[in-house]
């Protein structure tokens, strides 16, 4: 009876509701073929190579071979490959060293694995995921030398996170089977996988790639092609916003704290910017503000930051926080402020302001990529998308459920107001899609 009481209590909470609500969506793309179109059917594929031989190949050849697909990984150097082989056979040997597997599956699967300087063996290949340097001129080229050494109908994705997928697919021969697969870092942990379509993209093409990320163990969204795509196009404005935290006087920590204990993010815009790499978090900015000028600012501490080469974030152990040499955030770097000609936070704002301009700016961006450029179908996939790529709260039910809860008037009055205040009318004004749903009090799920 005691059990019963409170289990009925807990039940009837939106946070139990937004949970079901998740569990809903995980249970959409087990049904899902990611295409309209119910009688395309996937390719099957056993066998998969790997462009680039940096992290992300060696994460991606791990996720492939632990699900027993045979992987060749191709660099254009010995030391390279050894370095995409010892990431994969490093996360292998912890999972021997918990008792997850044994040795002999060890065996089993690092077997999976080949490297190679050239294209020998590309012939047999299904599919091949490109993720070398994101410049738009080497991966054509690349992609076209690829396409030359394998099958005609052999798939190829890019795992770009912010290139042009249509515009890339131009160095295929036959841009049909050209389609993006975006893994998020660190490939092992995180599930989420954009299947891109790009422009000539096949169904088959995209039924396939879904069904391998699925086969991968990953949680696949189909997205268009854009800017960004889907969640680095709603990220770049929640950082943006942090660094005019900081520009405004506000402490790292003191910001970071609040999304991760008040609101729930697994890390704070900061310690995510660190885990990105600062000179990629400009990169991708840039690319963002030159497709839309009017609404996108550029902080210029994070431009200033991006040119101190010691200074990337995670990867040179040096960002907004110092991190050890495995890789571990240790403080934050106090000296940071010095260094950009700042003086020391002085907190101005109460923390509420600093979560609802963060966590308003991506609803406000959202509403541009759902309701007018269709960047994915329907809520449900924004939702699934930043729960499995951000780690976006899922007792939250998902950023568009969220934004539901709060209301869109709210969240346009809030936004104009901030806009006014801080003198952000460009970056924080709330746009016509989203003044639209806030007069007539249309829900994102209606």
């Amino acid at each position: 009876e005691i059990e019963c009481e409170h289990f009925v209590k807990c039940a009837t909470t939106d946070i139990s509701k937004n949970l079901i609500h998740v569990f809903y969506l995980t249970e959409m793309v087990k049904k899902s073929s990611g295409v309209a179109d119910k009688n395309v059917k996937a390719k099957t594929v056993k066998s998969l190579g790997v462009l680039g031989a940096g992290t992300m190949g060696g994460g991606i050849a791990y996720v492939a071979a632990d699900k027993g697909i045979s992987v060749r990984v191709k660099d254009i150097s010995h030391e390279a490959n050894t370095k995409a082989l010892k990431h994969a056979f490093d996360l292998w040997k912890k999972l021997v060293k918990k008792k997850v597997i044994d040795s002999y599956q060890f065996s089993q699967k690092t077997s999976l694995v080949s490297t190679t300087l050239d294209f020998s063996g590309f012939k047999n290949l299904d599919i091949v995921v490109e993720a070398i340097v994101e410049d738009m001129g080497i991966k054509q080229k690349v992609i076209g030398q690829t396409a030359a050494q394998m099958r005609s109908d052999a798939i190829i994705v890019t795992n770009t996170s912010s290139l042009s997928v249509t515009e890339m697919s131009k160095g295929h021969p036959n841009p049909e089977y050209f389609a993006g697969m975006h893994f998020f870092s660190p490939v092992h942990k995180m599930p989420l996988v954009e299947v891109i379509r790009g422009d000539k993209s096949s169904d088959e093409t995209i039924a396939t790639v879904f069904e391998l990320s699925k086969k991968m163990g990953k949680m696949p969204v189909v997205v268009k092609d854009g800017p960004g795509f889907l969640v680095n196009r709603l990220l770049l404005p929640y950082m943006a916003e942090a660094a005019f935290f900081m520009a405004e006087g506000m402490d790292i920590t003191v910001v970071d704290k609040a999304f991760v204990r008040q609101f729930g993010m697994p890390m704070g815009p900061f310690e995510l910017m660190d885990s990105v790499g600062l000179d990629v978090c400009v990169k991708v900015l840039n690319i963002f503000k030159k497709a839309y000028p009017d609404r996108v600012e550029v902080p210029a501490l994070m431009q200033k930051l991006s040119e101190n080469k010691s200074r990337l974030g995670q990867k040179t152990n040096l960002g907004f926080y110092k991190y050890d040499s495995s890789g571990r955030k240790t403080e934050v770097d106090s000296s940071i402020y010095s260094e950009l000609g700042m003086s020391a936070p002085t907190n101005p704002y109460d923390v509420s302001e600093c979560l609802e301009r963060g966590v308003f700016a991506m609803i406000n961006e959202c509403a541009l990529a759902l309701d007018e450029d269709r960047i994915v179908e329907t809520p449900h996939e924004v939702d699934l998308a930043m729960i499995m790529g951000t780690g976006f709260p899922p007792f939250r039910g998902g950023l568009l459920k969220y934004a539901d809860s709060v209301g869109c008037k709210v969240i346009a009055e809030k936004l104009t107001a901030y806009a006014e205040k801080r003198n952000a009318k460009a970056r924080l004004s709330p746009n016509s899609k989203l003044k639209a749903r806030a007069t007539s009090g249309l829900l994102f799920y209606s």
